[in-house]
Protein backbone atom coordinates (compact mmCIF):
# COMPACT_ATOMS: atom_id res chain seq x y z
CA UNK A 1 0.00 0.00 0.00
CA UNK A 2 1.20 3.71 -0.77
CA UNK A 3 1.44 6.04 2.13
CA UNK A 4 2.33 9.95 2.24
CA UNK A 5 3.97 11.83 4.61
CA UNK A 6 2.20 15.09 5.36
CA UNK A 7 4.34 17.87 7.31
CA UNK A 8 2.66 20.83 8.32
CA UNK A 9 5.37 23.40 10.10
CA UNK A 10 4.69 26.40 11.96
CA UNK A 11 6.65 29.21 14.17
CA UNK A 12 6.02 27.09 17.27
CA UNK A 13 5.51 23.50 16.13
CA UNK A 14 5.54 21.17 13.35
CA UNK A 15 2.83 17.92 12.79
CA UNK A 16 3.28 15.28 10.56
CA UNK A 17 1.89 12.28 9.72
CA UNK A 18 1.61 9.07 7.13
CA UNK A 19 -1.72 8.77 5.68
CA UNK A 20 -1.86 4.90 4.24
CA UNK A 21 -4.24 2.19 6.40
CA UNK A 22 -5.81 2.82 9.52
CA UNK A 23 -3.21 1.19 11.79
CA UNK A 24 -3.71 3.08 15.02
CA UNK A 25 -1.13 4.76 15.81
CA UNK A 26 -0.11 8.14 17.16
CA UNK A 27 2.85 10.25 18.69
CA UNK A 28 2.54 13.81 19.87
CA UNK A 29 6.39 15.32 21.34
CA UNK A 30 6.91 18.09 23.08
CA UNK A 31 10.27 19.66 23.88
CA UNK A 32 11.51 21.31 27.28
CA UNK A 33 13.32 20.94 30.53
CA UNK A 34 16.27 22.37 32.32
CA UNK A 35 17.99 22.01 35.57
CA UNK A 36 21.25 20.49 37.15
CA UNK A 37 19.55 17.71 38.40
CA UNK A 38 21.10 14.33 37.66
CA UNK A 39 19.46 11.55 35.21
CA UNK A 40 16.01 10.34 36.26
CA UNK A 41 15.08 6.83 35.94
CA UNK A 42 12.06 5.46 34.46
CA UNK A 43 10.40 4.68 38.00
CA UNK A 44 10.73 8.28 38.72
CA UNK A 45 9.03 9.91 35.92
CA UNK A 46 6.47 7.45 36.35
CA UNK A 47 5.88 8.68 39.91
CA UNK A 48 6.20 12.15 38.40
CA UNK A 49 2.93 11.84 35.94
CA UNK A 50 0.92 8.96 37.34
CA UNK A 51 -1.53 10.76 38.97
CA UNK A 52 -2.52 12.89 36.49
CA UNK A 53 -2.79 10.08 33.94
CA UNK A 54 -5.20 8.64 36.23
CA UNK A 55 -7.32 11.67 37.04
CA UNK A 56 -7.27 12.37 32.85
CA UNK A 57 -8.34 8.14 32.81
CA UNK A 58 -6.09 6.56 30.70
CA UNK A 59 -3.75 3.81 31.60
CA UNK A 60 0.06 3.82 30.95
CA UNK A 61 0.55 0.60 29.01
CA UNK A 62 4.36 1.05 28.82
CA UNK A 63 6.73 4.06 29.64
CA UNK A 64 10.23 4.00 28.10
CA UNK A 65 13.35 6.58 29.09
CA UNK A 66 15.38 6.53 25.98
CA UNK A 67 17.66 8.64 24.26
CA UNK A 68 20.85 10.41 25.55
CA UNK A 69 21.55 11.75 28.86
CA UNK A 70 21.65 15.32 27.42
CA UNK A 71 18.56 14.64 25.46
CA UNK A 72 16.32 12.05 26.87
CA UNK A 73 13.25 10.93 25.20
CA UNK A 74 10.19 10.04 27.13
CA UNK A 75 8.39 7.48 25.42
CA UNK A 76 4.92 6.66 26.83
CA UNK A 77 2.25 4.61 25.62
CA UNK A 78 -1.64 5.09 26.69
CA UNK A 79 -4.85 3.57 26.22
CA UNK A 80 -8.35 3.27 27.31
CA UNK A 81 -11.40 1.11 26.68
CA UNK A 82 -12.39 1.80 23.28
CA UNK A 83 -8.69 2.85 22.16
CA UNK A 84 -7.42 6.58 22.34
CA UNK A 85 -8.03 9.51 19.49
CA UNK A 86 -5.70 11.58 18.19
CA UNK A 87 -6.98 14.09 20.15
CA UNK A 88 -6.57 11.92 23.42
CA UNK A 89 -2.83 11.81 22.73
CA UNK A 90 -2.98 15.64 22.17
CA UNK A 91 -4.68 15.94 25.37
CA UNK A 92 -2.47 13.90 27.46
CA UNK A 93 0.41 15.16 25.72
CA UNK A 94 -0.47 19.10 27.21
CA UNK A 95 -1.28 18.27 30.49
CA UNK A 96 2.23 16.01 31.15
CA UNK A 97 4.07 18.44 29.10
CA UNK A 98 2.80 21.15 32.02
CA UNK A 99 3.80 18.54 34.91
CA UNK A 100 7.11 17.78 33.92
CA UNK A 101 8.01 21.11 33.59
CA UNK A 102 6.59 22.46 36.57
CA UNK A 103 8.31 19.57 38.55
CA UNK A 104 11.57 19.60 35.96
CA UNK A 105 13.56 16.22 36.67
CA UNK A 106 15.69 16.68 33.48
CA UNK A 107 19.35 17.66 33.92
CA UNK A 108 18.94 19.28 30.64
CA UNK A 109 16.37 19.55 27.15
CA UNK A 110 14.05 16.29 26.53
CA UNK A 111 11.30 15.00 24.65
CA UNK A 112 8.11 13.72 25.44
CA UNK A 113 6.40 11.02 23.58
CA UNK A 114 2.35 10.34 24.28
CA UNK A 115 1.39 7.61 21.92
CA UNK A 116 -1.68 5.04 21.53
CA UNK A 117 -0.26 1.62 21.37
CA UNK A 118 -0.55 0.48 18.05
CA UNK A 119 -1.11 -2.41 16.09
CA UNK A 120 0.90 -4.31 18.14
CA UNK A 121 0.18 -3.16 21.85
CA UNK A 122 3.10 -4.30 24.03
CA UNK A 123 2.73 -6.29 27.51
CA UNK A 124 4.39 -5.54 30.24
CA UNK A 125 2.76 -6.71 33.17
CA UNK A 126 0.60 -10.17 34.33
CA UNK A 127 -2.70 -8.29 34.49
CA UNK A 128 -1.95 -6.96 30.33
CA UNK A 129 -1.47 -10.49 29.66
CA UNK A 130 -4.19 -12.32 31.92
CA UNK A 131 -6.54 -9.19 29.94
CA UNK A 132 -5.47 -10.68 26.61
CA UNK A 133 -5.93 -14.27 27.22
CA UNK A 134 -6.69 -15.77 23.88
CA UNK A 135 -5.10 -13.04 21.76
CA UNK A 136 -1.94 -14.20 19.49
CA UNK A 137 1.48 -12.58 20.87
CA UNK A 138 4.92 -12.68 19.90
CA UNK A 139 7.17 -12.98 22.77
CA UNK A 140 11.02 -12.63 23.45
CA UNK A 141 12.80 -14.92 26.00
CA UNK A 142 16.41 -13.94 27.54
CA UNK A 143 17.75 -17.25 29.18
CA UNK A 144 21.33 -18.56 29.65
CA UNK A 145 21.20 -20.35 26.25
CA UNK A 146 20.20 -17.32 24.58
CA UNK A 147 17.48 -14.86 23.22
CA UNK A 148 14.49 -17.03 22.29
CA UNK A 149 11.10 -16.04 20.70
CA UNK A 150 7.77 -17.66 20.74
CA UNK A 151 4.87 -16.73 18.77
CA UNK A 152 1.01 -17.92 19.99
CA UNK A 153 -1.91 -18.03 21.48
CA UNK A 154 -1.94 -16.60 24.78
CA UNK A 155 -3.29 -19.28 27.37
CA UNK A 156 -3.02 -18.23 30.67
CA UNK A 157 -1.17 -16.24 32.84
CA UNK A 158 -0.68 -17.07 36.68
CA UNK A 159 1.37 -16.89 39.48
CA UNK A 160 4.23 -15.39 37.05
CA UNK A 161 3.94 -18.28 34.51
CA UNK A 162 2.55 -17.30 30.85
CA UNK A 163 1.70 -20.35 28.85
CA UNK A 164 1.27 -20.21 25.08
CA UNK A 165 -0.46 -22.49 22.61
CA UNK A 166 2.17 -22.61 19.99
CA UNK A 167 2.58 -24.69 16.87
CA UNK A 168 4.70 -27.13 18.58
CA UNK A 169 2.92 -27.16 21.70
CA UNK A 170 2.15 -25.32 25.06
CA UNK A 171 5.05 -23.41 26.11
CA UNK A 172 5.62 -22.22 29.27
CA UNK A 173 7.68 -18.85 29.79
CA UNK A 174 8.06 -17.33 33.48
CA UNK A 175 7.23 -13.44 33.40
CA UNK A 176 10.96 -12.47 35.01
CA UNK A 177 12.38 -13.93 31.41
CA UNK A 178 10.94 -11.84 29.42
CA UNK A 179 12.49 -8.69 27.52
CA UNK A 180 9.89 -8.22 25.39
CA UNK A 181 6.58 -9.16 24.29
CA UNK A 182 3.55 -7.80 21.81
CA UNK A 183 0.18 -8.64 20.83
CA UNK A 184 -0.07 -9.45 16.81
CA UNK A 185 -2.15 -7.97 14.50
CA UNK A 186 -4.14 -6.31 17.81
CA UNK A 187 -6.77 -3.68 15.85
CA UNK A 188 -7.80 -0.70 17.54
CA UNK A 189 -10.62 0.99 16.17
CA UNK A 190 -9.09 4.55 16.53
CA UNK A 191 -11.44 8.09 14.98
CA UNK A 192 -14.36 5.89 14.22
CA UNK A 193 -15.92 8.65 12.50
CA UNK A 194 -13.71 9.33 9.65
CA UNK A 195 -13.27 6.42 7.38
CA UNK A 196 -10.44 3.62 7.65
CA UNK A 197 -9.19 4.54 4.95
CA UNK A 198 -8.34 7.77 5.92
CA UNK A 199 -7.24 7.08 9.31
CA UNK A 200 -3.48 8.18 9.70
CA UNK A 201 -1.02 5.61 10.49
CA UNK A 202 1.36 8.19 13.05
CA UNK A 203 1.16 11.38 13.58
CA UNK A 204 3.56 13.67 15.56
CA UNK A 205 3.43 17.06 16.97
CA UNK A 206 6.01 18.93 17.99
CA UNK A 207 6.56 22.42 20.51
CA UNK A 208 9.27 24.48 20.83
CA UNK A 209 10.89 25.21 24.24
CA UNK A 210 9.00 27.14 27.03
Amino acid sequence: MVSAIVVLMTERCSVCGEVGGWAAHFCFMRRGGAGLRPMVQERDIAAIIGPELDLLGFECVKLELVGSSGSPVVRLYIDKPGGVTVGECAKVSRALGLVLEREDPFPGRYLLEVSSPGNNRPLVSEEHYQRFAGQDARVAVERAEGKITYTGRIRSCINGDLTLETDGGDVVVALREIVRAHLINQEYKIDKKRPKEKRPSRQSWRRGEQ
